[in-house]
């Protein structure tokens, strides 16, 4: 069997180039150039089942990787119902979002967001007055 097709079929099997690399003895860009071999059409060694399951296989492993990395990004999903709680009372003592976004380093739309999803009635009627009666001030 040539290279090309082994280097492919491992990258099939569901590993990255650069565990292709270390365990053929290649470099990064050499792995690259075989599987390049490998979906080359005018390569007289063309096979389009290969070739498309080299593709499916390479979409599978980024895709995998994007999931990990909106995993283990820096920022949080979502504020924790007590901290949501306690950034909407400072926003009715006078705040506005964009203070708050200065105060937390979280950025605005996420608070107003979180504020506006507390399942507390009392504090979403009171959150509508205050807004309300802000933005009176403000026509004046």
């Amino acid at each position: 069997m040539d290279l090309p097709k082994e280097v492919a079929l491992y990258i099939i099997d569901n590993h990255t180039i650069e565990e292709a690399s270390a365990k053929f003895s290649k470099s990064v860009s050499s792995i690259k150039k075989y599987l390049a071999k490998v979906r080359d059409q005018n390569n007289p060694n063309y096979e389009p089942i290969l070739a498309e399951k080299l593709r499916l296989a390479q979409a599978k492993i980024q895709l995998a990787g994007v999931k990990k990395g909106g995993t283990i990004s820096k920022r949080t999903r979502s504020i924790s119902l007590e901290d949501a709680r306690k950034y909407a009372n400072i926003y009715m003592r006078g705040y506005s979002y964009e203070q708050l976004e200065d105060l937390t380093g979280i950025p605005k739309s996420t608070l107003q967001e979180n504020i506006r999803n507390i399942p507390d009635l009392d504090l979403q009627i009171k959150l509508d007055e205050y807004t309300r009666n802000k933005g009176e001030i403000w026509k004046r």
